[in-house]
């Protein structure tokens, strides 16, 4: 993967974390669920755009080793 992928993903990540803190500070009455979603789907792109290239190799392996 190359850095410019990472960068997106880690600021895509960034941004959704973002949003997830105005969200619940502004609009406290936002549905729970909606809220995680969105603090989940934020950490998983943070994490793989802060993941190595090596790490992000081992783990395209790992996915595909059951098709």
């Amino acid at each position: 993967m190359n850095t410019t992928a990472q960068r997106q993903f880690a600021l895509l990540g960034g941004l959704l974390s973002a949003v997830y803190l105005a969200r619940n500070n502004l609009l406290p009455g936002f549905p729970d669920f909606l809220l995680g979603l969105l603090l989940g789907l934020g950490l998983v792109f943070l994490l793989l755009g802060l993941l190595p290239g090596e790490g992000w190799q081992r783990l395209r392996k790992w996915k595909r080793r059951g098709e």
